[in-house]
């Protein structure tokens, strides 16, 4: 297999993986936010992006788009499998939570970018000492 072939493997594995463990994850963050939509869009160092949502997000006319109504609640960029791993939600139903759901929720989100940035491959004990310091997850909440 080619370099070229086997990164393209590689990364569509992380992908299917990342797919599998998100609709968990976002039944859990559905669970204690139940009246937000939350969605995940990830983005892979070839360019394609991915997203994923629960029932109560609004999604993109088309597969281009982002999502109409997510406003970013935390983001990871760089990250050893994906450019980028982005947690949203629906702004209109987060125009109304207090700031204690809204620290709750970035909280949550953080951690569910760990697991995401993790899931393919990591060990359990997280990255090299010389690879955290390229990773930056930062919480975006107003």
């Amino acid at each position: 297999m080619t370099n070229q072939n086997y990164s393209a493997a590689s990364e569509q594995d992380a992908v299917d993986l990342a797919r599998e463990s998100f609709v968990g994850e976002l039944k859990t963050l559905n669970s204690q936010h139940p009246g937000t939509g939350f969605g995940i869009a990830l983005r892979t160092h070839s360019g394609n992006r991915y997203l994923l949502a629960n029932s109560r997000m609004p999604l993109p006319a088309n597969k281009s788009q982002d999502f109409p109504t997510g406003r970013r609640v935390a983001c990871l960029e760089n990250g050893e499998h994906f450019s980028s791993i982005e947690v949203l939600a629906d702004s209109f139903a987060y125009e109304s939570i207090s700031p204690k759901t809204e620290a709750a929720i970035l909280g949550n989100a953080l951690d569910l970018i760990a697991r995401i940035d993790k899931l393919p491959g990591h060990p359990a004990g997280g990255l090299p000492n010389d690879k955290q310091a390229l990773i930056a997850a930062t919480g975006t909440g107003g």
